[in-house]
């Protein structure tokens, strides 16, 4: 499963998933693509061998459910998903917010560089264009972490912030 930017081939996402363990967290996202935003809340569970994604309206309806095994990605939408929701788009996020750097890389087949800075940083970069810029994550006082994710080939951000489950 490939995902595409400016029409060249730039993330295969691996198959299973390989997250290194059990991970569940909740997340609010505010996309931006150019003038236009949306806003949408994901349930994710991360694990090596699958990765669920189930994706609502803020505090809403369920809207889409995205399952990514070794088989590939299914995706049951339900209502009316974000606009420009693509599956493998929004694993693709993922993948490259959370995923570790070596897994990442091979996922990018050394088609853009994984350039990780110590404040938590992530850039990944075509020659000298920064293709993707994943600010560091700002811990809230409720334990919360809010990560900032820019994405130049496609002209947007997302506002990501994540709740483990206490």
């Amino acid at each position: 499963m490939a995902v595409v930017a400016r029409d060249q081939l730039y993330l295969t996402l691996p198959m299973p998933p390989g997250y290194p363990e059990e991970r569940e967290m909740a997340q609010s996202i505010v996309a931006a693509y150019g003038p236009r935003k949306a806003a949408f809340d994901a349930l994710v569970s991360l694990g090596p061998e699958k990765v669920t994604v189930i994706v609502t309206a803020p505090a809403g309806p369920r809207v889409a459910q995205i399952d990514w095994t070794a088989a590939g990605v299914a995706t049951k939408t339900e209502g009316t998903p974000p606009p420009g929701f693509r599956a493998e788009n929004v694993l693709a996020d993922m993948v490259m917010t959370h995923w570790p750097k070596a897994a990442l890389e091979k996922a990018l087949g050394g088609r853009l560089e994984v350039w990780d800075y110590p404040d938590g940083r992530r850039r990944l970069v075509r020659g000298r264009e920064l293709v993707v810029d994943i600010a560091p994550p700002v811990r809230d006082a409720d334990g919360s972490t809010k990560r900032v994710l820019t994405h130049y080939d496609f002209n947007y951000s997302l506002t990501i912030v994540s709740r483990d489950p206490q």
